[in-house]
C-alpha cells in the first residue's frame, strides 16, 4: 500500500519549516509537489516563517574576485554564516561582468547589486542559485549615481529605482522605477538643481519606503527624502531636531535587517571619533501636542530613538553598522586592538565580540542580515 501523506494542514506546517534546500529537492517529487512549493501564497508563508523562526541570524558576505586570465569578468561569490560560532560557508558563486559593484541590503533573500560603471544591473538569489541582469535604461547618455531595491507588500512586486544624471547634467537627474518581470525603465521624477544624493548613497529599503538623505548646496540642514514604493509618491521625513544642524555629509542611512531603518551620525571630531550615534526609526505610539488645546493626543506613529556605540579609546569611523540583533549591533570594519573586521557591539554592556569567519577569497567584501528564502527572480 502507498503511503500516505498527513493532514493537508499539518503537511502544510511542517513543509514551511523545511530549509530552502531541502524543498528544492521535494519540487522534483512529482508535479503536484513542485506546483504547490512554487506557489507564491506558499512562498511568502515560508518566508515569514523563516523570519520568524530565525530572527534574522543569518548573515550573508558578498565578495568579488577579478580574474586576471578573464579581462572582461569576475567571479562573485556569496558566504552564509548561519551561526557566529562556525565560519562562513559558500552559497554561490557565479560569473559577472567585470567592474566595480555595489551591493544593497537583501530583500525577502533577493540580492541586488550593480556596476559603479557600465556593468548594470543585478538580482540574485544566492540560495536557489539564480541571478538575471536588469534590462539597461533607454536613457541615452545618463549617469547612474545609485539605486535601489524593495518589495511592494500589496501587490508582491519587486521594484527597482535608479537616479541618474541626464546627459552628464549634474544639475538635472531623473529617478527611473522598473518592476521586475517587466522589461522597460519609466520615468517617476526628473529634478532641475541639485537634489542632494550625498556620495551617491544609494536609497535605503525599509517598511515599503525608500529613503536617502538629501540636502541642497550651501544648506546648513539636511533631511530624509522618502518614496512609497506602492503609491510611488514623495515624502519628506525630518531628522532629531538635536542633529538637524550638524553636517550631513557625515551621517548615512542604513538597514538593518527586520525593515529597520538607522540614520548613523559619525559627526564626532571632537570626541576622537570614539564614538557612534544611532538612530532607529521605530512605529508605536507617539505623542502629539494639540496646538488649539492644553491636552495631548496619543496616536500610531514612527519616532526616533536615540542609541550610542562608544570605544574606550579607538575610534570608529573606519566601521560601520549593518545588523542589529536583539541588544547587539553588527559592525563591519577596522577597529584597532580587535581581531575580526566583523564585531557585534552589545549596547547594554558595551563589549565587543568578534566573529570569526574563516576562509573568503577577498578582503575586501560586504556583509548584510539574511534570510534565505525560495522567492523566484520572475515574480
Amino acid at each position: 500500500m502507498a503511503p500516505q501523506l498527513p493532514d493537508p494542514l499539518i503537511f502544510f506546517e511542517l513543509l514551511i519549516r523545511v530549509p530552502v534546500k531541502s524543498l528544492a529537492r521535494f519540487k522534483c517529487v512529482n508535479r503536484f509537489w513542485c506546483s504547490s512549493i512554487s506557489h507564491s501564497d506558499f512562498i511568502y508563508t515560508h518566508l515569514e516563517a523563516a523570519k520568524r523562526l530565525y530572527n534574522h541570524s543569518c548573515l550573508i558576505i558578498s565578495c568579488l574576485v577579478h580574474d586576471d586570465n578573464l579581462c572582461n569578468s569576475s567571479t562573485l561569490y556569496f558566504y552564509l554564516i548561519r551561526d557566529d560560532h562556525e565560519p562562513a560557508v559558500l552559497e554561490y558563486s557565479t560569473q559577472v561582468s567585470y567592474d566595480s559593484y555595489h551591493f544593497l541590503p537583501s530583500c525577502n533573500g533577493l540580492v541586488c547589486f550593480y556596476g559603479a560603471h557600465a556593468a548594470g544591473i543585478y538580482v540574485c538569489n544566492p540560495s536557489t542559485k539564480n541571478i538575471v541582469r536588469i534590462p539597461d535604461s533607454i536613457e541615452t547618455g545618463s549617469r547612474l549615481l545609485s539605486c535601489g531595491f524593495g518589495f511592494d507588500q500589496r501587490t508582491r512586486n519587486y521594484k527597482i529605482i535608479k537616479i541618474s544624471n541626464v546627459a552628464d547634467d549634474d544639475d538635472l537627474q531623473i529617478i527611473e522605477m522598473l518592476t521586475m518581470g517587466t522589461s522597460s525603465w519609466r520615468a517617476v521624477k526628473i529634478i532641475n538643481g541639485r537634489f542632494g544624493f550625498p556620495n551617491r548613497q544609494p536609497p535605503v529599503f525599509a517598511n515599503g519606503f525608500f529613503y536617502w538623505i538629501s540636502a541642497f548646496e550651501n544648506s546648513s540642514g539636511f533631511f530624509i527624502q522618502s518614496f512609497d514604493i506602492g503609491r510611488e509618491s514623495f515624502g519628506i521625513i525630518h531628522v532629531p531636531e538635536s542633529v538637524s544642524r550638524k553636517d550631513w555629509r557625515l551621517f548615512s542611512l542604513e538597514e538593518l535587517g527586520g525593515d529597520q531603518l538607522c540614520l548613523v551620525d559619525m559627526d564626532f571630531e571632537s570626541e576622537g571619533k570614539k564614538r557612534m550615534d544611532l538612530w532607529l526609526f521605530k512605529f508605536g505610539v507617539v505623542v502629539v501636542s494639540d496646538c488649539d488645546a492644553d491636552d495631548q493626543k496619543k496616536k500610531p506613529g514612527y519616532y526616533w530613538v536615540q542609541e550610542t556605540i562608544l570605544h574606550p579609546s579607538e575610534p570608529l569611523d573606519a566601521t560601520r553598522p549593518v545588523a542589529f540583533r536583539g541588544r547587539e549591533i553588527l559592525l563591519h570594519g577596522f577597529i584597532r586592538g580587535l581581531d575580526d573586521v566583523i564585531n557585534w557591539y552589545d549596547l547594554q554592556t558595551g563589549r565587543f565580540r568578534g566573529v570569526d569567519i574563516g576562509e573568503i577569497p577577498s578582503m575586501y567584501f560586504h556583509v548584510r542580515s539574511y534570510v534565505e528564502s525560495i522567492v523566484s527572480l520572475q515574480i
